[in-house]
């Protein structure tokens, strides 16, 4: 018998979804700044050639190489391109969604730089100065180019891209439109250091603790999708549509119920089925259970089992131990116990052996001074 492929009801055209979109414009370099605050990993940037593509390091060349800071955006073409360029990451600490940067500095590694001078002129922003014997390249070879390339089914449509971008390369295209809203009166119980519920749920990660010790949005980040505020424990958090993006609704039997879902999305108030001519089933009498039998127990298998548990008992209060049982499966935690135990009888009989050896020692000492 042949199995059917299953069916992904999201690419099928008679049903609408929701449209969100990051697309480069003609100001596209691109760069190496938006591949790494995307949330969703749904930017990937690559380039056609390095600089072992023009030939080996040189050896004996001097010169000098330097980088003006004023002018360096950090945009991580030059580290492309070649080794002697180093980007600094920010910590996870360090990372902020009011500065997207991803960057702290640019390095140079002068041992792996021969002052070819090939990067000064793929540097959008004339940031590299290099003073040496500069490389020749033979005419026509194939400049250094990039290509950016964005999976639209993973794009939320969140603007970091565009709002890092330094050249405004980049048009976003946002799900919904609407507002988001912090309550003051609730905000007060607000604990981002114990809670986090917002940040772990936020699809555009545009969550940040702010001067108060409170947490708080990234507006022009936020997609209005609502999760933080069914997340939130204390009701800190208001999210308001106005307008939702969507592909358009086919004339389908379904048409009429997709209208009042995208319009209940803006809206907030869905339309209830009319159960008032419903009718209820009849009483059923149910007869009381009888009560359970206590089984009988063997006292000697009784007495059998509690001494084949009583190694574990101390075993089975340590937090490591509760916690192998309650997120392994069964197997893997039995073996995991199982090794633990093997471990502290071996603990326990090493004890025992260097007590006994001590005892011993000691008894012989004290033999040798009585004789």
């Amino acid at each position: 018998m042949g199995t059917e492929k299953a069916v992904d009801f999201i690419t099928q055209e008679q049903y609408p979804r929701l449209l969100a979109e990051a697309m480069p414009n003609e100001k596209c370099l691109p760069c190496l700044l938006c591949e790494p605050v995307c949330p969703t990993k749904a930017i990937k940037v690559t380039f056609n050639k390095t600089r072992e593509d023009y030939g080996p390091l040189r050896t004996g060349i001097e010169g000098k190489i330097a980088i003006d800071q004023e002018k360096c955006n950090l945009c991580g073409i030059c580290a492309k391109f070649c080794k002697a360029f180093l980007l600094v990451d920010k910590g996870e600490k360090e990372k902020d969604p009011r500065d997207l940067v991803p960057y702290e500095q640019l390095l140079v590694d002068e041992e792996l730089c021969d002052y070819c001078g090939l990067c000064v002129a793929i540097c959008p922003e004339e940031a590299i100065a290099v003073e040496g014997e500069p490389l020749e390249v033979t005419e026509g070879e194939k400049e250094f180019v990039g290509k950016i390339e964005i999976d639209q089914d993973l794009c939320i449509g969140c603007g970091r891209c565009a709002q890092v971008c330094p050249y405004e390369a980049m048009d976003i295209k946002k799900p919904f439109e609407g507002e988001i809203k912090l309550i003051e009166k609730n905000l007060v119980r607000c604990d981002p250091q114990g809670c986090q519920a917002c940040f772990n749920v936020c699809p555009a990660k545009c969550w940040y603790v702010d001067e108060r010790g409170k947490a708080a949005p990234v507006k022009d980040q936020c997609i209005f999708c609502g999760a933080c505020e069914k997340a939130c424990p204390v009701q800190a958090i208001q999210v308001e549509r106005s307008d939702v993006r969507h592909t358009q609704i086919k004339d389908t039997p379904w048409a009429e119920e997709w209208k009042q879902a995208i319009s209940a999305i803006k809206t907030g108030e869905r339309k209830r089925p009319d159960v008032s001519g419903a009718v209820s089933p009849p009483e059923i009498e149910r007869q009381p259970l009888p009560a359970p039998e206590k089984p009988e127990i063997d006292p000697e298998l009784l007495r059998l089992v509690n001494e084949a548990l009583k190694p574990l008992e101390p075993l089975l209060r340590k937090p490591k131990v509760r916690q192998i049982l309650e997120k392994e499966p069964t197997k893997v935690a039995i073996k995991k116990i199982v090794e633990r135990l093997q471990k502290d009888e071996a603990k326990k009989a090493a004890a025992a052996a260097e007590t006994a050896a001590k005892a011993a020692i000691a008894d012989t000492t004290e033999e040798a001074q009585q004789e």
